[in-house]
């Protein structure tokens, strides 16, 4: 069945949701790293206390996105159920945040606010190719990278404003910290509610929904289903690394398990989503293992810049540090603030312009030098002494997020199956954490013993794997055209 052209307004309606997730994922960028540093934070404990973000995409992001491709409900929908689920949570932990008393009492919301975050955005990804036609995948997807942008500037201006016309501190922390995070928790739930009202779902024709219903028999409700894949996760994740080693000699050996659990009633209903999950991991287009490379270098390079950012500019522009003078680290955190805030202006008002870019150059050629752009730029960033010339390397990170939030979606959108969409959006969410976990659990330790918890070597060693990301996006290669008339691609965290 063919979809309806949606109107740019349609289409911009279906998105303005995204602001609101992307508005929290800005604060978590910008401002919780520097509330660790206000707590009392070592330099070295700062990357496990990440951990929150990188864990809930890898355990949640895959689950929801299986758990939404066999969703439908006449009344709800498919996937806004789960946009909706994740904004009410989000919004309730962005008010509590601030006030956070102890370092673990914010770490633990983090881990809860991460969840929130993680179950609506998946599904997000997946509605632009339940909706659009394949011909505006671009137009769609590079709008999430456009209120990605957006989301994230406000939080990071709101950090800048805040700091500057609202002193005091109330608890543990500033009141302008307040203040930013109050505003997230209301554009959280009044952006995505404003999609969920604006954008109908397109119902399953009969023959899918008899599809739906068979692969639903038998199995709890979906709430269960959740809990239980939950819980029986990191088994199966540790299961399946375990035989990675002899699957190798033996290619049959995973589907073999899979196919032999999905007979038995008992494990499709304990195992539920990662049993999908895993088999869609056997069946991933080589394209996607040559993109995970990519990511690897990546998004552990921006874990590294965004804990270490307010912390690099104290150093070089201030000349100070969190344990020498705190009110000058506020003052610095609210110009990285600012910093941030300029990336992602750049970020939105480049992002429609990457659609023809890549249609006339092709997505690998513009995705490899947007990575050196923004590779250079973190090499200059901790020399930089003037505050306002920080600026300059953050507008070649700007394009450079643009393009990370959209491009490489157009490498891989034409080579997954229609009906798998949700599961492989969450697969790539997958290769986006798991970088971002080994980052929690292993800068600590370079960082202490390689880097001397200097934040400005730590950028620098962020620019050079970025830079190695963008030699890995070489070795793609692109199997579609990109033209004027198709132009799949994809878009924010």
């Amino acid at each position: 069945m063919s979809k309806p052209r949606l109107s740019f307004q349609q289409i911009i309606n279906m998105n303005v949701g995204f602001f609101g997730i992307q508005y929290s994922f800005g604060l978590q960028q910008s401002a919780v790293n520097p509330i660790y540093d206000m707590l009392g934070a070592q330099p070295h404990e700062i990357p496990i206390l990440n951990l929150a973000g990188p864990m809930t995409g890898l355990l949640i992001q895959p689950i929801i996105g299986a758990l939404s491709d066999r969703t439908w409900s006449p009344r709800f929908g498919r996937r806004k159920p789960f946009f909706f689920i994740g904004a009410v949570f989000c919004s309730i932990c962005l008010f509590l945040y601030p006030f956070s008393s102890s370092l673990w009492m914010a770490a633990g919301l983090l881990w809860v606010l991460d969840a929130a975050n993680n179950t609506a955005m998946e599904p997000y990804r997946a509605l632009i190719a339940d909706k659009l036609p394949e011909e505006q995948y671009a137009t769609g997807f590079l709008s999430q990278s456009f209120f990605t942008g957006l989301g994230i500037t406000l939080a990071n201006i709101s950090l800048f404003i805040f700091q500057m016309y609202i002193p005091g501190t109330a608890g543990s922390l500033p009141v302008w910290v307040y203040a930013s995070f109050f505003l997230g928790s209301i554009c959280s739930i009044t952006s995505v509610g404003w999609s969920i009202y604006k954008t109908p779902e397109i119902p399953p024709t009969e023959q899918e929904l008899l599809v739906l219903n068979e692969k639903n028999k038998g199995l709890p409700h979906p709430a269960i289903q959740f809990f239980l894949s939950l819980i029986t996760s990191l088994l199966v994740y540790i299961l399946f690394t375990l035989l990675l080693i002899p699957s190798i000699f033996d290619r049959t050996l995973i589907p073999r398990l899979i196919t032999s659990m999905e007979k038995n009633k008992y494990s499709r209903i304990l195992f539920g989503e990662n049993l999908e999950i895993i088999h869609s991991v056997v069946d991933m287009p080589s394209v996607m293992w040559k993109l995970a490379l990519v990511y690897l270098f990546q998004w552990y390079a921006l874990f590294v810049y965004w804990q270490n950012a307010a912390k690099s500019i104290a150093q070089s522009v201030w000349k100070t540090s969190p344990a020498a003078d705190m009110k000058l680290f506020e003052e610095a955190v609210g110009w990285t603030g600012l910093v941030n805030g300029w990336y992602n202006v750049v970020t939105f008002m480049s992002a429609f312009a990457l659609v023809g870019v890549a249609k006339k150059f092709g997505p690998r050629k513009v995705h490899f030098i947007c990575l050196i752009l923004a590779g250079l730029g973190l090499l200059a960033f901790p020399h930089i002494e003037n505050k306002y010339a920080l600026l300059v390397p953050m507008t070649g990170f700007g394009i450079a997020w643009a393009s990370m939030m959209g491009i490489p979606y157009l490498l891989v959108v034409n080579e997954i199956p229609k009906e798998r969409y949700g599961v492989y959006m969450g697969i790539i969410n997958m290769m986006i954490v798991i970088p971002m976990i080994l980052q929690t659990l292993s800068f600590g330790f370079i960082s202490k013993y390689f880097l001397s918890n200097d934040p400005g070597v730590a950028i620098t060693f962020a620019g050079a794997l970025l830079l190695l990301a963008a030699l890995a996006t070489l070795r793609i290669k692109e199997t579609h055209d990109i033209d004027t008339a198709s132009a799949p691609m994809g878009g924010g965290h």
